[in-house]
């Protein structure tokens, strides 16, 4: 890794509740790496607000994010934005030959996800789907040891994921939440993190059946899923997804191989069951943890990773294409529950 290097200056467009979230994650990696010199918002009060936290010149603040985006200053664009704006900020940042990090899901409809694919694979700058799940190192070590083969094929798995219903959550009063443009509201918006970590562990999905329903009236869509899934590679397995829980916040995932099964629970605790279904020792997984992240997860291993990236030329977290796949599952997801048949699940090509 090379010495001596600038921090990477961030221009953060979209100054709302999880500008703050991003704020103390660039701090907690360090200034060595980020320096925040700009922010948009075309709320001036909002701007302004975070600009003081985050010590950004009144010079710096912009109403228009294209403003901000030119502004010669500002090396990499971090876009907080609903996603239905992403592909129009995605494609201004390409155009300017800015890196850019905006938020998951990839976009608000799969063809608009193909073109932020298309671009991203085509663009002299880092192009970063915001998707913080894929930055938890004890999911990606399981993926490591599943993807190995040390459980065999892959021949059944179940997923349960809940989490609670909170009507004074913050996040409920953001219009792009009560008006949702992308698809099943928190079903994908929130469906996304659950593939972010079923998706290294498991590998592609192909088809999908499903029920869906509706608890809540300020989910404004449906806020519960039921699937039945069949891989790419052969197996078949179950996934439920709520919004609804009575308090509680847990995902489960146990995949049962030809030689195995692992339990994976949250993204804090594994169990390794041998041939025999016995317990066994899940001390070869723990040492598959990458150890060159300086201990960050979340959103913080996420900047992290993308400091690399950006410095370092190393690789993504998550690819445009692997989010594309994320929120292809729910949209097929989704046509299943609505036309009671199988859904094929899209691909970016």
């Amino acid at each position: 890794m090379s010495t001596n290097q600038q921090p990477i200056r961030v221009g953060i467009i979209g100054t709302g509740i999880f500008a703050y979230r991003h704020l103390r994650a660039y701090n907690a990696v360090g200034q060595d790496k980020f320096q925040i010199v700009a922010c948009a918002n075309r709320s001036r009060d909002k701007a302004e607000k975070f600009a003081k936290e985050a010590g950004i010149p009144e010079s710096a603040i912009y109403a228009d994010p294209k403003e901000l985006i030119n502004d010669p200053n500002v090396e990499l664009v971090d876009a907080l934005l609903p996603v239905q704006y992403n592909l129009e900020i995605v494609e201004a940042a390409i155009a300017a030959k800015k890196h850019i990090l905006f938020e998951k899901p990839i976009a608000h409809n799969l063809d608009d996800a193909r073109k932020i694919v298309s671009a991203a694979q085509k663009a002299e700058s880092v192009v970063a789907v915001a998707e913080n799940w894929s930055y938890h190192s004890l999911p990606r070590a399981v993926a490591k040891y599943v993807q190995a083969g040390h459980i065999g094929e892959i021949v059944n798995f179940s997923y349960d994921s809940a989490r609670p219903y909170n009507p004074s959550s913050p996040y409920h009063t953001t219009a792009w939440r009560q008006s949702p443009q992308h698809p099943g509201g928190y079903l994908s918006d929130g469906g996304v993190h659950d593939m972010a970590h079923l998706l290294p562990i498991l590998g592609r999905f192909d088809q999908v059946s499903a029920f869906a329903t509706k608890r809540h009236s300020i989910h404004v869509t449906e806020d519960t899923l039921s699937t039945t899934i069949k891989l790419v590679n052969g197996a078949v397995g179950v996934a439920n997804f709520t919004f609804c829980s009575a308090g509680l916040k847990s995902m489960r995932l146990e995949v049962h191989g030809t030689k195995g099964t692992v339990r994976l629970t949250n993204d804090t605790t594994v169990e390794l069951l041998d041939e025999t279904g016995q317990s066994t020792d899940a001390s070869a997984i723990q040492a598959l943890v990458d150890k060159s992240t300086a201990g960050f997860e979340d959103v913080e291993g996420e900047l992290y990773n993308l400091h690399d990236v950006v410095r370092n030329k190393a690789s993504l977290g998550v690819s445009a294409d692997e989010a594309f796949h994320h929120l292809a599952f729910i949209v097929a997801a989704l046509e299943a529950a609505e036309t009671q048949k199988v859904a094929r699940v899209q691909t970016a090509a």
